[in-house]
């Protein structure tokens, strides 16, 4: 790889500061990572805040639950939201008029592909898909499989289209991965349930892996962008 091989960029969550999406919204933001594929933010609604004032993504939009409860409604269903689940936000559709918060605050993961893909690409513009019903993903709902080249670890993806793919691991005591990279995808690790939530981005060709194994269980929030599709192979 060289001495110009590149690196891991580790951030601590807690560390970054949250910005008020406007003076009245009860909405908080913080930006984590913004790279070439992704950008990767952390959101902090309040029980009465006005989820009217978020803008619609231009891009389709994930929103992983970390803490609190909510409720989506949907097609006349009213589904509840808790830590795990993983809201699918169409492109160009705005949240308020479906989630409510039933706690105290809910705080979301937001997942988003860059405005410049690895491969040139422009993300797709708002103007290029109509308004259409957010989606929830509960985990335990979705087959789980085991990656190649990893040792004791479960995998569930839980999204993937031709820009993300986003997947909830689990990696038991002694296991990991081998080390290696990814030639044509930059990886994003969030460690869930951890003492100082850590959130880990492996530019592409980025070295990384367990080697000798975890101590303890670990588990974890893993983007690709663009998808690796391993998950598509494992249940063929």
């Amino acid at each position: 790889m060289g001495e110009k091989e590149p690196k891991a960029k580790y951030i601590a969550v807690d560390s970054v500061e949250y910005q008020p999406l406007s003076s009245r919204s009860g909405v908080d933001f913080k930006r984590l990572l913004r790279s070439e594929a992704l950008e990767v933010g952390q959101t902090r609604i309040g029980r009465t805040a006005n989820l009217d004032e978020r803008e619609p993504s231009p891009s389709v939009r994930l929103a992983y639950v970390l803490r609190g409860r909510g409720l989506l409604r949907q097609r006349g269903e009213e589904l509840p939201l808790s830590a795990g689940d993983l809201l699918v936000v169409p492109a160009g559709t705005p949240w308020g008029p479906q989630v409510s918060v039933l706690s105290e605050e809910l705080v979301l993961l937001e997942i988003a592909a860059g405005s410049r893909r690895t491969d040139g690409r422009q993300a797709h513009p708002t103007h290029e898909r109509q308004p259409a019903p957010l989606r929830r993903v509960r985990p335990e709902e979705v087959p789980p499989y085991e990656p190649a080249g990893h040792a004791k670890t479960t995998n569930r993806c839980l999204y993937i289209d031709d820009e993300l793919e986003v997947i909830e691991g689990f990696i038991d005591a002694g296991g990991g991965a081998e080390r290696h990279y990814h030639e044509h995808n930059e990886q994003v690790l969030y460690l869930l349930e951890a003492r100082e939530p850590l959130l880990i981005h492996y530019p592409r060709r980025a070295p990384h892996g367990t080697g000798g194994g975890l101590k303890e269980a670990l588990k974890l929030l893993v983007v690709y962008a663009p998808p690796l599709g391993e998950s598509q192979n494992a249940l063929a």
